[in-house]
């Protein structure tokens, strides 16, 4: 039981070294950031509202072409068929489509 409790402490301790490590670089490279240039960086919100807006674009363009396509008789007749019509085999399959 001691060794579990020394092991979990030991996990612990590590985590907190790394945390520790983490928070005292992000603290050394605060001074470097104000020395960036922010009109050459593009804002991130600006990139994703285009990729949101051209997908939209993309979805409403590809609803109206589907709406605004006429399909053919047969493509009319399998959409309205169940799926087990569909799956006869081929000598009734043939029937059905000289009845056609």
């Amino acid at each position: 039981m001691k060794e579990e409790v020394r092991y979990m402490r030991t996990l612990a301790d590590e985590v907190n070294n790394q945390i520790t490590a983490g928070r005292t670089t992000i603290k050394k490279s605060l001074p470097d950031m104000g020395e960036i240039d922010m009109r050459r960086v593009a804002p991130a919100g600006y990139v994703i509202a285009g990729v949101m807006v051209a997908a939209v674009v993309v979805g409403v363009g590809w609803m109206v072409y589907r709406s605004r396509r006429r399909r053919t008789l047969v493509q009319r007749l399998q959409e309205a068929l169940p799926e087990g019509v569909r799956d006869l085999p081929g000598g009734l399959r043939e029937q059905v489509k000289r009845a056609l």
